[in-house]
């Protein structure tokens, strides 16, 4: 560190540094700027999340609310516009066609085929089919979102399997915890074209502190055996590396931590192996195929020949109010379906991934500072349980035995 206050290898100043901590709700001393092991451009990486923090948190996610007809139908209108606009120009297209642009014997021609048409509108069998796939992939949503990969109870439990005071403690705790977010983030970045964008190579993720430069040489290296696995696999075999050598250099307080360590490991990297496995794509191509040729058949489809009152001829040519109900009902299905195959896109039912990233890496600053903090030096003033409490803050609540921290001078 030179006289200016400034890492080598780094534009982060100590002033920018503790101003992220203290957003990220740490409590940082002077040897997490000396450890080897440790974000080196969090200021740069709070910004490039910032913009994501101004929504709403993930602590208070929105409650789904079907009291309200309309409520959120913008979500199916920007779903079905397209289609919608296609199937109306291509049906007033026939219409026009069929009243002006036909002779009597093409017209009767028209009449016919659109009969035989109609007949093959009966939607029970493509319900059946459409009800399978959109059932298939609302299942694998549900089990997505209950079962993505969290980084917090990893980190915890290593933080707090390790003994107290140990030297090397804090810089193998920012070790952990860092390349936690990285295996997390090497995983999401195969299936989340948001992430993706934000982190288009592994550059852009050394940039923002999360990579060092010797970890991105092992994993650009194209003569190392490790390079045929996949990167999250990589950092998640790092991460059980560190936990051996943990239990060699006797850093766990109890020799059985290290088993239940590695179990959380590999639940990590299994909750990693699940998230990226998908509907086979032949699957979704043939629902697709089959439902925009059923709505071609709508499209179509008119039983004009039986009906020879010109009223009714026209209700039917000028208002496909039935028509466009059964094509809003497949192709609302199908854009549902679709938009569960892939719930880490852009639209605004799928999982916000950008903001569970910007909360992991949030999350590891705090979590990390288990190891060195303390609750009655770093949080809180005087504990009942202490006897250097003042004897004049304990009180009776309710002419119950629990003792509670009353300050004279609190302000109200």
């Amino acid at each position: 560190m030179d006289a200016t206050g400034k890492d080598e290898g780094s534009q982060l100043t100590v002033a920018s540094y503790l101003k992220f901590s203290r957003i990220a709700h740490c409590h940082i001393t002077i040897e997490n700027f000396i450890v080897p092991y440790r974000y080196s451009r969090d200021c740069a990486m709070k910004n490039k999340f910032d913009r994501f923090s101004r929504g709403q948190s993930l602590e208070a996610p929105t409650v789904p609310d079907a009291q309200r007809f309309g409520h959120s139908f913008k979500i199916i209108f920007k779903m079905i516009w397209k289609h919608s606009l296609v199937f109306l120009i291509c049906y007033f297209s026939l219409t026009v066609l069929y009243n002006f642009g036909l002779d009597e014997e093409q017209v009767r021609n028209f009449e016919a085929l659109t009969s035989y048409l109609a007949r093959y509108t009966r939607t029970f069998n493509w319900m059946i089919m459409l009800g399978f796939f959109t059932n298939t992939a609302l299942q694998r949503l549900f089990t997505t979102q209950m079962t993505i990969p969290g980084t917090d109870r990893i980190t915890t439990l290593f933080t707090m399997s390790l003994k107290p005071n140990l030297p090397e403690g804090p810089a193998i705790v920012d070790l952990y915890a860092r390349w936690t977010v990285l295996a997390w983030i090497l995983t999401f970045r195969i299936i989340c074209h948001p992430l993706r964008r934000e982190f288009p190579n592994l550059q852009a993720i050394q940039d923002s502190g999360i990579l060092l430069e010797e970890e991105k040489r092992i994993l650009l290296d194209e003569d190392n055996p490790v390079t045929v696995t996949p990167r999250p696999l990589v950092v998640i075999e790092w991460m059980l590396l560190l936990l051996k050598e943990s239990m060699k250099e006797d850093r766990y307080i109890k020799e059985s931590s290290h088993i239940k360590n590695v179990e959380a490991v590999m639940a990590f990297k299994k909750s990693c192996g699940n998230t990226i496995k998908n509907i086979p794509y032949a699957v979704i191509q043939a629902v697709v195929l089959v439902v925009y040729w059923f709505c071609t058949v709508l499209t179509m489809a008119r039983n004009l020949r039986a009906f020879k009152n010109e009223f009714v001829r026209n209700i039917i040519s000028y208002f496909p109010v039935m028509p466009y109900i059964q094509f809003f009902v497949f192709i609302a299905w199908l854009s549902f379906g679709r938009a569960a195959v892939n719930p880490f896109g852009n639209d605004e039912s799928d999982i916000n991934v950008m903001q569970l990233c910007e909360a992991h890496i949030k999350h590891s600053f705090r979590l990390k500072n288990l190891y060195t903090n303390n609750l009655d030096e770093d949080v809180f003033r005087f504990l009942p349980h202490k006897n250097t409490m003042p004897s004049n803050s304990i009180q009776t609540y309710d002419n119950k035995s629990t003792a509670i921290l009353v300050e004279s001078d609190m302000d109200i």
